[in-house]
Formats: structure tokens, C-alpha cells, sequence
């Protein structure tokens, strides 16, 4: 049997659902193919939306849809779901047409359902059968009827449920579906996966064996689907945040059903709120499990024994997953009883098992809903005796206890074992990169210490910060760093308070830079009072990365350097890769991307030894921008052989993905954008800015968003759309100036500044470069700056480079590229190219030209080669080159046009080539002169007839005599020609005359040319 696994999400039904199967099935059935399509799922997966789905697009294929059910009290009533059938054709049609479909099978349906009389007044009452007879008859006149209707209309049938249908039901739709595969039938039967009873199973296998059937396993959704769901429900500009889609993922597993109730639950309890016409949610951690869910529950736990039931409590009470030792240690059962017990439970389909000594509940709202059935007195003493159980046999060198133990330790009120194996729980899930785990035994731990009235612990509070950090929640990470440099300061605890210090600086970093400094070097302070070296260099390295992010790089290179020497000295290995990384960043913002590069690869290296995966997602993604990128762009860029295969791969954003580093992913996400748009596939790297920029807003992380905004700016400059690249580089400059980044002002304010001058606002893109050039203090410690411009300042160099060719001041442009090396930097090329042609330097100009062509081959910069063959062709225009002029202007818009067709955006790609074709211009239509001229090199018409006379050897009199003209003009034409061709004698031209066939009489005798 084919079998098609699938993930539905309700609210992506009828555009991008997965229907192949059951499309497929439908056009094979309007074309006399018919056959069974089975779906299969869970409770609440998708599957009566999937049929419904299918049924609206059968309908507007003009089928007749027939739709029944079956219910759970139904396995005692025999064809049910026939009932259903006849109602929906009455429903649909009329009764008497009802009738006249079955009128086959009308005396049998009365017979078996009393009810139907009004739709079949006339048929008598059949007298008795064998009941073997009367079975045979009834499928006959059953299969007969849907097969008369389906020579009216194709026909569809859907029976919902089927594990619930009574054995007759299923006999007779194998009979249908071994009887529809030469007719215009459609059959759908659904069911759910984990009730497939032993007639439902002997059916699947019929099925199978009599190869009539497809199946179509409907999979639960992802947490990203989870979040397209949200998105299409309560709209895209409602910030659900990843902990609490990932939490009500976790809740639900992804059934569409259980999420819908959940959503409700919240609704009800007020946890999910509308403000100012944008939805928010709060916390999940105390909503009600539904009660749909809990009736579920109710239903399959009456059917337990006594004893069953209470073992579905006390696991329900132990956690999703639960050991079989554990259970027998919590109650009175031996090893055989509780066995047959728990094989109760899992032929209730309440519990499933995952090893010889390991169990699980189904589905997590399961466990839920058995739990909440307890008294908040009974789960207390369980938890209190569970945790006592688990402590008997706690190893304290291993920690694989130590999350159950802070788990029910603190439900059982333990307060000091809940702190104790909370911090244990916390920290090791810090360490496995596990951040929502952490901050759960975090703040069960700070909650336990209130519970014992003890002072708050600097170290505990500095823990749950930096979990919220991670995780992107600002405030909270704030609140819990300020109160722990608070507790450390009234403790005199100084190591604490240069904890508090040190994480707060980090935070700031993302949204304010002066702040942040302060933090810092009060750090540096403490750390210098305490004396130990590892803080020292800690704290050396934010304060020289502040340097860096002032615009100040090698100010800051020396409190690496001071700082790398301690951590050698130290064997800090850890420390060590840290400080190589932030050496690396302090390069490439200093424009030295050889050195950057360099020290990337290598900070890679520690940092797989040490599996430092944070450090990794950050060294992974810069060094993709000290290569090829915008990023890059005014100045050499350096090839890594890795940039191809991190490209390529995302792996820096995936890594961020799975180690739950929300800031780390925007992070990546706008990098790989960057490099991305500086290669021409604007799609992928529209795509990807457009993440980061969402993360970073849902994170509220200004410095990303930031980076976001100027990367889609960027991007929209390149494809001509002005007014978007105004307001997105002017949100982006807004943005780094709130920041107080000197680095981020100069990122954004120089294409911010070009936006200006394309759209013809150069007073507005002078006055910004200006505020720029005075926007960089000066700090002690940095006045020893070199003269070598940083990146940054780069950027401000090309930015008044183009402002200058704005105003056709070629001069001022040379000047200001000059501040640029323009070898291994095609951009600042092509704008001293452009500068020297206004200058009419065409040599100069077409020599600085095909250098930046050879540059940006080598750097995949497709972005920048169409340009480049346009400003090539238009020097060519300039000089009246018009077929080397046409040829470029060709050539580059090919090249676009390719561009053009990758791109997702219609009416993007339409502005796009709008702007193509300003700057390349399109060849006019062809006139017959102008093909034919083109045809024979570029020659005239009295030039291909002077090179006619040529072939047949007449001297320059005898070819001004034969076409009435002077002997010095013909002259004129024969030089003329040779230029065009390439030729440097009479007798070449001859020869090419004859070629072309150009020697024919009508040339030799006609008069002069008019």
C-alpha cells in the first residue's frame, strides 16, 4: 500500500495543504479510475479537515459528495454510516431525487432504517431473509445505486471514523472498494492510527493485498507550523514569542485539535488578550488542560480497574515518561501484578512503551488531564514520595536525576532539595545549551530560596538573567542582573557584583553603547581590586570589543592583546578562543579582512575542541562576511574555503536554531543575507533578512534589528526600489544613532547617504555624510589611531563617491575614492571608472573597468557585473562605439535578466527591470537598413557597394566612376571599412566581399547611393 506522510496545518487547507494523494485520488475518479484513499492520524491531527478539503474541490469538479460518520456508541448499530449517506444526497438534492438514486437498494435501507420511510414512501416492507441473504442483497443493491450515480456525476464517498464502524460496515466497504476501480467513485475512509481494532486491521490488510487503496498519514505540526498557525489566526503583527509557541508546541505535540482547545482554555482564563488590536499571550504554565481533553480521559480511565487507574495516577504524577522500577517502588503491587497493570494502560491506549524498563504516556495532555484529577494534598504526598524514591538511588557523581529531583522536590514543597537540585538541573542545562530548561529550574530555585526567607543569591539571579537572555527576553534578564549586582553590593561580595557587572555590559551591548561601556569598565575595575587575572581578561576583552564598536578597532586591539596574554599565561583554552574571535571582529571592522580571516579559522578550531556552540554560531557567521559580502565590500575581500559550504549548508543559523539562541539566529540570519544579496540571489537573502528582522523585533534586540533593516535597505537599493531603501536604511540609521554606535552609524548612514543621492536629494545625503564625519569621539587611549580608514569609513568614502557623480563633480568622486584601495574592490572601481570617463580619460576609465570585472568574477559579485558591462557600455556610447556600446548593454542585460527571474516578487522584478533598463538601455526596433548593416559588420550600404568593387579589383577612380562619386570619398570608405572590420588591406576586404556575397552585378552597376 502506498503511504503518503503528511503535516497538516488547518489553516493552510485549500493553498499549500498536503492533498497530493487525495487530489490524485479525485482526477483519477473523474476519469472512470476509482479507488480508496485511507487517512490516518491521531485524535484531532487534521483528518475531517483534510476531507472536508477534498470534498469542496471535488464539488467544484462537479462530483456528487456523499459524507458519513461513524460514532463510538455505533460499533453495536449496524451500518450507521449508510444513514448518514442517504441524508447528505436528501440534503443536497431533494428526497424524491434521493429516492430515484437508491431506488435500488430503497426496500433494503428502509428495512434496516425505519427512519427513511419519507424518502422512500412506495418501496414494501421485504419480507424475511437469511440473514446471510439479506447481507448479500444489501451490498448488491448498495454497490448498484453509488455505481447509478456515478454514471450521472462522478461521485465522492467519505465515511469519518471508521475505527469506530461496526464489522458489517466494514464488510461492506471492502465490497465498494473492490467494485469502484472501473467507475467514477471516489471513496475516503478515515481513522484514527492508535485504534486500529482487529477488523479495522483485517480491512487495511484486504486492502492492501487487493492493491486498491492509498493511505495518507497525517503527521502532527512543527513548532514552525505552530507558528504560521498563530500567524494566520490572530494576524502576523501579533508577537507570539518563541518560548510560548515552543510551549504550547510542547503541551499539544502539535495536534491541531489540542492547540485549538488550548488557545480556547487560554481565551477563557484571560491569558490570551487583544491590546490595541494586537494579540499577547502570557504564560502557559498555569492554564486548565481542556476540557475536551479531560473528557477523553474520563471516558478510556472508566474502563480500568480499580488498581489500574491508581498507577495511571501516581505516573501521571511522575512525569510524561516514567520507570517501571519507580512505580513498583511507589506501590504495593509485585512485579507480575503491576505489569498486567500498566498493560492495561497501554491496551487503553493511554500508555505506550519505550523500553523494556520505560514508559510513557500517549500524549502529554493525557498526563495532564489524569494529574488535575488528583487533590492538590494527593499530588503533594506523591511528589514528596517520589522524590524520596529518586534519592535513594541518586548517584551524586552522575546528574541524570537531578532535573526529576528539582521537579518534585519543589511541587512537594522540599524547599532546600528544590534549590539545591534546581541550581544542579539549571546549570547543567545551561551547559547542553537547553535555555527554557534552565530558566525553569532557575526560577524554581529563586522561588525556593524566598520560600525559605533566605537573602537573595547574586549567583542564582545572574543564572536565571542570562537563560532569559538567551532566550531574548530583555526585561526579565535585566531585572534579574540589576537585582543580583544589588544582592552582591550589600553583601560586599565582589566577585558577584563583577558577575552582575560583566552580564550587564553583554546586555546593553543591544541597545545602548554608553551604557553598556559604563557596565564594562566598572568591571574592569572590580576585577582589578580582586585581583584575578581571568576576570582581568575577561573584562579586557568587553571593554576593547566596546572600542571596536565605537569605531575605535585598534584602541581595542590592545586590550586583546593584553587579554590574550593572561589567558595563555592562565591555559585558559576557553578564554583564549574568545579572545581570538573578538581579535578577528576587531580586523574585519579595522578593514583587515586577510588577518580576520585568519583568526576566525582559527577561533573555529578551539571552539568545536570545546564545543563552545554559542561562540561557534558567532565565529561561523562573520567569517562569511570577511569573504564576498556587502559587509565586505569597501575593501579586499578575502575567499575562505569555508564561505561556500556555510552558504550553502546555513549551518551558523541552524546551530542557533538548536542550541534556542533566538538573538544568535537573527544574528546569523542577517549575515548570511548580506552575503547572499552581494551574489545576486536576492529571493534567498530577502527571505533571510526578513527572519532575522522578525526575530530581532519579536526579541526587541535594536543592534539587529538594525543590521536587519540596513541589509533589506541594501538589497532594495540594488533592485531600483527607492522608496523602500529610503525608509529602511533611514530606520536602520535611526536605530545605530540610538544605539550610540559609531560603527553602526557609519554602516547605515553611507548607503542611507546613497539612497539620498539616487533619488536626487543630494543637500539631504551631503548633510547626513557631514553629521557622520562628526559623529566619532574620541576616548582616551584612542588617540593614537593610525591613518589606515577603518571599514566603516570606507563606506563614508564610496557614499561621497557617488553623492560626487550625483553632481557630475568627477573630480570630487576621484577624491573621494582615492581614500579606498580600489584593487580587490570592484565597487570602488566602478566608481572611478565612472569618475574618469565624465573626465573624458576613456583609456583610464576602461582599464580601471575591466580590473573591477576581474575582481567581482572572482568574488561571484553577479549583483555588481551587470553594472559593470553597463558602465562599460556606456563609455563605449560616449565615444560613439555603438556596436561595442550595443554588445555591453546586451550582455548586461542578459545578465539582469536572469537576476530578474529569481526573483519571487512580481511586482519587485517588474521595478527591478524598470531600472535595468535606464541603465542599459534596450536596442531600438531594427529597421531593414539597420539588420542588414549589422549583418555585414557594422558597413553601410555605400561601404559594402565600395567593398563590391573591391572583390572584382576596380581601382578608387574606376569605383568612383561606376557610383558617382569622388575618388578622395571612396577613399573615406575603403579606410572606413577596414577600421569596422579589422582588416588592414584591400585584398582582406575583397575577400570578405566575396564571402558575403556582395559581389553580384546589381553592386557593380548601380548609381550613386541616395
Amino acid at each position: 500500500m502506498l503511504v503518503e506522510q503528511n503535516v497538516v496545518c488547518p489553516v493552510l487547507i485549500g493553498r499549500d495543504a498536503p492533498l497530493s494523494a487525495g487530489w490524485h485520488a479525485l482526477q483519477r475518479a473523474h476519469e472512470t479510475h476509482g479507488g480508496t484513499l485511507l487517512v490516518s492520524g491521531e485524535a484531532g491531527i487534521g483528518k475531517s479537515r483534510y476531507t472536508g478539503a477534498l470534498a469542496e474541490r471535488a464539488r467544484s469538479l462537479g462530483f456528487i459528495t456523499l459524507q458519513g460518520a461513524c460514532f463510538e456508541t455505533d460499533r453495536a448499530r449496524p451500518y450507521a454510516p449508510l444513514l448518514d449517506l442517504v441524508r447528505t444526497l436528501a440534503a443536497s438534492a431533494s428526497p424524491s431525487l434521493a429516492a430515484h438514486y437508491f431506488r435500488g437498494a430503497g426496500a433494503e435501507l428502509v428495512a434496516l432504517f425505519p427512519e427513511l420511510r419519507a424518502i422512500f414512501p412506495d418501496e414494501p416492507v421485504p419480507g424475511a431473509l437469511d440473514p446471510e441473504e439479506e447481507r448479500r442483497r444489501l451490498f448488491h443493491a448498495f454497490t448498484e445505486a453509488v455505481s447509478s450515480l456515478s454514471d450521472v456525476q462522478p461521485l465522492l464517498i467519505v465515511i469519518e471514523d471508521v475505527h469506530w464502524s461496526d464489522d458489517t460496515t466494514l464488510d461492506l466497504m471492502l465490497h465498494l472498494a473492490r467494485r469502484i476501480l472501473a467507475r467514477r467513485i471516489a471513496l475516503i475512509l478515515t481513522f484514527r492510527s492508535d485504534e486500529i481494532g482487529a477488523r479495522l486491521g483485517r480491512l487495511l490488510a484486504d486492502l492492501d493485498r487487493a492493491r486498491c487503496a492509498s493511505e495518507v498519514d497525517l503527521r502532527p505540526l512543527t513548532v514552525r507550523d505552530v507558528t504560521t498557525m498563530m500567524q494566520e489566526t490572530f494576524g502576523a503583527s501579533s508577537p507570539f514569542g518563541s518560548p510560548f509557541v515552543g510551549a504550547l508546541h510542547g503541551h499539544t505535540e502539535g495536534n491541531p485539535f489540542f492547540i485549538e482547545e488550548m488557545l480556547k482554555a487560554l481565551l477563557v482564563a484571560g491569558e490570551l488578550v487583544q491590546q490595541d488590536g494586537v494579540w499577547r499571550a502570557r504564560s502557559l504554565e498555569m492554564t486548565r488542560v481542556p476540557r475536551t481533553a479531560t473528557e477523553a480521559v474520563s471516558r478510556r480511565l472508566s474502563q480500568l480497574s480499580a488498581d489500574a487507574r491508581e498507577v495511571a495516577s501516581i505516573a501521571a504524577v511522575a512525569g510524561r515518561r516514567f520507570d517501571f522500577a519507580l512505580l513498583k517502588a511507589l506501590t504495593k503491587h509485585d512485579e507480575h501484578e503491576l505489569l498486567g497493570l500498566v498493560k492495561e494502560l497501554v491496551s487503553a491506549q493511554l500508555v505506550v512503551e519505550e523500553s523494556s524498563d520505560r514508559f510513557a504516556f500517549r500524549h502529554a495532555l493525557t498526563r495532564e488531564a489524569m494529574r488535575t484529577r488528583l487533590l492538590a494534598r494527593e499530588r503533594v504526598a506523591l511528589h514528596r514520595a517520589i522524590a524520596r524514591a529518586l534519592e535513594q538511588g541518586y548517584d551524586d557523581s552522575a546528574h541524570d536525576a537531578d532535573d526529576a529531583l528539582a521537579y518534585h522536590s519543589f511541587e512537594a514543597g522540599e524547599w532546600e532539595a528544590a534549590q539545591r537540585y534546581g541550581v544542579r538541573a539549571a546549570t547543567r542545562a545551561m551547559t547542553l545549551s537547553a535555555p527554557r530548561a534552565a530558566l525553569q529550574h532557575f526560577d524554581r530555585a529563586v522561588r525556593a530560596t524566598e520560600n525559605l526567607k533566605l537573602a537573595p543569591d547574586p549567583e542564582l539571579l545572574t543564572g536565571r538573567g542570562r537563560a532569559h537572555e538567551t532566550l531574548g527576553s530583555f526585561l526579565p534578564a535585566n531585572e534579574d542582573f540589576s537585582a543580583a549586582l544589588t544582592a552582591a553590593r550589600e553583601t560586599g561580595d565582589r566577585r558577584a557584583e563583577w558577575t552582575a557587572l560583566h552580564a550587564l555590559g553583554m546586555l546593553w551591548a543591544a541597545r545602548d553603547y554608553e551604557r553598556a561601556g559604563g557596565y564594562r569598565r566598572a568591571a574592569l575595575d572590580v576585577a582589578r581590586v580582586i585581583g584575578d587575572s581571568i576576570s582581568i581578561a575577561r573584562s579586557l576583552n568587553r571593554v576593547g570589543n566596546w572600542f571596536v564598536n565605537r569605531e575605535h578597532p585598534r584602541a581595542g586591539i590592545p586590550y586583546h592583546d593584553e587579554a590574550l596574554a593572561l589567558f595563555e599565561a592562565a591555559r585558559e583554552q576557553r578564554g583564549v578562543a574568545e579572545t581570538v574571535d573578538l581579535l578577528a571582529m576587531a580586523h574585519h571592522i579595522a578593514g583587515e579582512q586577510t588577518r580576520a580571516v585568519e583568526m576566525y579559522e582559527r577561533s573555529i578550531e578551539l571552539f568545536e575542541t570545546l564545543d563552545d556552540r554559542r561562540a561557534l554560531v558567532n565565529a561561523l557567521s562573520v567569517l562569511i562576511v570577511c569573504g564576498p559580502s556587502y559587509h565586505a565590500c569597501a575593501g579586499p575581500a578575502i575567499t575562505s574555503g569555508l564561505t561556500d559550504e556555510l552558504l550553502s549548508s546555513e549551518r551558523a543559523a541552524n546551530l542557533a536554531v538548536d542550541i534556542g539562541w533566538r538573538a544568535g539566529e537573527a544574528f546569523s540570519r542577517y549575515l548570511l543575507a548580506d552575503c547572499l544579496a552581494w551574489r545576486g540571489e536576492y529571493s534567498r537573502a530577502l527571505r533571510s533578512a526578513r527572519q532575522s528582522l522578525a526575530i530581532a523585533q519579536e526579541l526587541e534586540h535594536l543592534e539587529w534589528q538594525c543590521a536587519a533593516l540596513r541589509v533589506l535597505g541594501v538589497i532594495a537599493l540594488d533592485l531600483f526600489d527607492l522608496p523602500a531603501a529610503l525608509s529602511q536604511l533611514g530606520a536602520a540609521h535611526e536605530i545605530a544613532q540610538r544605539l550610540g554606535s559609531a560603527t553602526w552609524i557609519h554602516w547605515t548612514g553611507a548607503p542611507a547617504a546613497i539612497a539620498l543621492a539616487r533619488a536626487s536629494c543630494v543637500t539631504e545625503a551631503e548633510t547626513l555624510l557631514d553629521a557622520m564625519s562628526r559623529s566619532v569621539p574620541t576616548y582616551a587611549g584612542s588617540e593614537s589611531r593610525d591613518a589606515t580608514p577603518t571599514l566603516g569609513e570606507r563606506y563614508v568614502s564610496i557614499a561621497r563617491a557617488e553623492l560626487a557623480l550625483a553632481r557630475r563633480e568627477p573630480v570630487g568622486a576621484l577624491d573621494a575614492v582615492s581614500h579606498v584601495d580600489t584593487f580587490g574592490t570592484p565597487r570602488a572601481g566602478l566608481l572611478r571608472a565612472q569618475a574618469l570617463a565624465l573626465l573624458g580619460r576613456w583609456d583610464e576609465s576602461l582599464a580601471t573597468i575591466y580590473r573591477a570585472r576581474d575582481d567581482a568574477r572572482k568574488q561571484g559579485a553577479h549583483a555588481l557585473l551587470w553594472r559593470i558591462d553597463a558602465a562599460e557600455g556606456a563609455v563605449h556610447l560616449a565615444r560613439r562605439r555603438r556596436l561595442d556600446s550595443r554588445r555591453l548593454f546586451d550582455e548586461a542585460r542578459t545578465a539582469a535578466a536572469r537576476i530578474a527571474d529569481s526573483l519571487d516578487e512580481q511586482g519587485l522584478a517588474s521595478v527591478f527591470r524598470a531600472g535595468v533598463d535606464r541603465a542599459a538601455p534596450a536596442a531600438p526596433p531594427r529597421t531593414a537598413a539597420r539588420a542588414a548593416k549589422e549583418k555585414f559588420g557594422g558597413l553601410t550600404r555605400r561601404e559594402r557597394d565600395v567593398a563590391a568593387l573591391v572583390a572584382h579589383g576596380k581601382a578608387n577612380r574606376a569605383i568612383a566612376r561606376a557610383l558617382g562619386i569622388g575618388e578622395r570619398t571612396v577613399e573615406g570608405y575603403v579606410a572606413s571599412a577596414l577600421a569596422k572590420l579589422g582588416f588592414t588591406s584591400r585584398t582582406q576586404l575583397g575577400v570578405w566581399a566575396v564571402e558575403r556575397e556582395l559581389t553580384g552585378e546589381d553592386s557593380r552597376t548601380r548609381g550613386p547611393h541616395r
